[in-house]
């Protein structure tokens, strides 16, 4: 008796866990895009942990595949494997959701997709379960798609697109932009979570964009943070290159650029104290380490043993530092 008893409690609690585990996420916004020098990428933010895992899937030169609502992680290597034999883009579409096999016991109802190619052409797809959701829709045109489902409501749509269509510089800013204007215009009706940015480039490696916030229920704005740090970095980057090949002007440039975005890094502060020392700009360099050391004591104390400081270590504040003191 005691044993029937609790397998049925078993099976009941299996049940319930399942049927949880199975509930639609209800609540996903992106924006893919191809620009015309053949970066590819996506944008997408969602109520649901790590969304950048098996959503958004990218090739440079080939195209953009999104999958959501219910994802099939199938539709993105076999979507790109596609692109990337330039097939246009409702072609590719069509064959992933003719394609579909259940996956996860799911089919093509619960999909809401969206295909961007090379060619700047696009397609998207929401399926019945997915259109049921509390509002869902999507909105497309020559080189991105923009799909959403579970949102405030239309007003979502309108303003990624509004972003995206007024919005100039690179590829990843853009998309970036169009993800900022949809939460500030309500974005998911049942909150926020994880949000990603991807975006793969014809030079690859460092040029590529892959950034994921996986757990934050204010994810965009940590994913706007994210990419303003990673500019950061391409700037003072760009600053010692500059230095090194004697471009003067464009280290200033550079260098406000990187402290501009990276006011709160402490990497930032310490790269622009060496190459302020070795322009031998001993005032600038003392500038840099008082904010590296309010930022990360332990490791300007650290840095201040390299021979680069030496004619810095006899003054006051040095000193003051290395004792771990700042006064």
């Amino acid at each position: 008796m005691e044993s029937r008893k609790h397998r049925s409690l078993a099976l009941c609690c299996t049940g319930l866990w399942l049927s949880l585990a199975a509930s639609p996420a209800f609540a996903t916004f992106s924006i893919s895009a191809c620009d015309a020098q053949g970066n590819c990428g996506a944008a997408i933010a969602t109520n649901n942990l790590a969304v950048g895992a098996t959503t958004i899937y990218a090739q440079a030169k080939s195209g953009v595949v999104v999958t959501q609502f219910e994802s099939n992680p199938f539709y993105g290597p076999r979507g790109l494997a596609m692109l990337g034999r330039a097939t246009p883009a409702a072609t590719t579409l069509d064959a992933l959701i003719a394609g579909d096999a259940n996956f996860e016991g799911l089919d093509e109802r619960s999909r809401q997709v969206a295909v961007v190619d090379a060619k700047q052409e696009s397609a998207v797809y929401t399926g019945k379960l997915a259109s049921e959701s509390r509002w869902a829709g999507a909105a497309r045109g020559a080189g991105y798609a923009i799909i959403g489902n579970g949102l405030a409501g239309p007003e979502v749509v309108r303003a990624m697109e509004q972003a995206w269509l007024t919005s100039r510089g690179p590829l990843p800013a853009r998309l970036l932009a169009a993800l900022e204007a949809g939460q500030a215009a309500g974005g998911q009706s049942t909150g926020g979570m994880s949000a990603a940015l991807l975006v793969r480039t014809p030079a690859g490696g460092f040029a590529d964009v892959d950034l994921r916030v996986d757990a934050d229920a204010h994810a965009v704005g940590a994913l706007a943070n994210l990419y303003g740090l990673t500019r950061a970095h391409a700037a003072m980057l760009a600053a010692e290159r500059a230095q090194a090949q004697g471009r003067e002007a464009d280290v200033d440039a550079s260098l406000s650029e990187a402290l501009r975005l990276g006011a709160r890094w402490d990497r930032i502060w310490r790269r622009a104290a060496r190459l302020a020392m070795l322009r031998k700009q001993p005032g600038r360099a003392m500038d840099a380490l008082t904010r590296f050391f309010e930022l990360n004591p332990t490791w300007t104390r650290m840095e201040l043993n390299d021979r680069l400081y030496d004619p810095l270590r006899a003054r006051p504040q040095v000193q003051l530092w290395i004792r771990g003191e700042n006064r």
